[in-house]
């Protein structure tokens, strides 16, 4: 007799890929109602999310790869996926308003590339940062897509929506928080400055940079030296050597130093 599967009676994430399973399973941060694999797939790393899923109580559903596909929107889903309980969104003036020093702030200024968008939250956690800031018109939105490339990150740092930018930069150095713009003409150089204690660090969007309105509520705008006529950064690879910097100067309490 087939198993009936579980009715959701409240608002769900998708999360996808094995890394972005096993945090939503291990962190214990929102509740995992069901986990869902691929019926040919299998292995070390599957066998472990059977595992947590069991212990968690939660529902485990095994599937053909075309549903998986489906219900991730591609195919990049590595076999498995979870309905997890929607993530909490505190306000940021909640945020702004608590303990931050040596948790930086990371705005993103418009970015649109999904892949960006993981690796920034990816980024985020690993160096410990306190959130990740976005405006929701003109910018690319939470997806499956975005989860999988964040591989687990969304557990572990508020992703939180914003009005306007410039007005956010203006609330945040009211709350005596530095904000620093990274741009490939800034007039700072990255190794060269010293960033407080408390701080926010605002990356444009592909192609276009910093918006003439963010650049100007920045403290200070910093450029990455590079090495050779090379094009700039793209905004993901210049957050995660931004939140290093920020790391060397302000060595987190409790880091693991382990290599990856």
């Amino acid at each position: 007799m087939a198993r009936r599967r579980r009715r959701l009676s409240t608002p769900f994430d998708v999360v996808v890929g094995r890394n972005s399973v096993t945090a939503a399973l291990a962190a214990g941060t929102r509740a995992v109602h069901t986990v869902i694999v691929d019926r040919a797939g299998g292995g070390e790393a599957v066998d472990e999310i059977r595992r947590l899923a069991r212990a968690v109580g939660a529902e485990l559903n095994v599937v053909e790869n075309r549903e998986l596909t489906k219900l991730a929107g591609g195919d990049f889903h590595q076999g498995v996926a979870a309905y997890v309980a929607k993530r909490p969104t505190p306000p940021w003036e909640e945020l702004v308003a608590g303990p931050r020093a040596g948790r930086p702030f990371v705005v993103l200024d418009h970015v649109e590339d999904p892949r960006n968008l993981g690796s920034v939250v990816r980024s985020a956690a690993a160096f410990g940062a306190g959130g990740v800031f976005f405006p929701p018109r003109r910018q690319v939105q939470v997806t499956p897509s975005v989860a999988k490339v964040a591989e687990g990150g969304l557990e572990y740092v508020p992703v939180v929506p914003l009005t306007n930018v410039a007005q956010f930069l203006r609330q945040v150095k009211e709350a005596e928080i530095w904000c620093y713009g990274l741009e490939a003409d800034g007039e700072a150089r990255m190794g060269e400055l010293e960033f407080g204690r408390s701080a926010s660090f605002v990356l444009g969007g592909e192609g276009v940079g910093l918006s003439a309105a963010a650049r100007r509520e920045c403290d200070a705008v910093v450029a990455i030296p590079l090495a050779g006529d090379v094009p700039p950064l793209n905004v993901a690879a210049a957050a995660a050597v931004t939140l290093y910097e920020f790391r060397r100067q302000h060595p987190l309490a409790g880091a693991v130093d382990r290599k990856g």
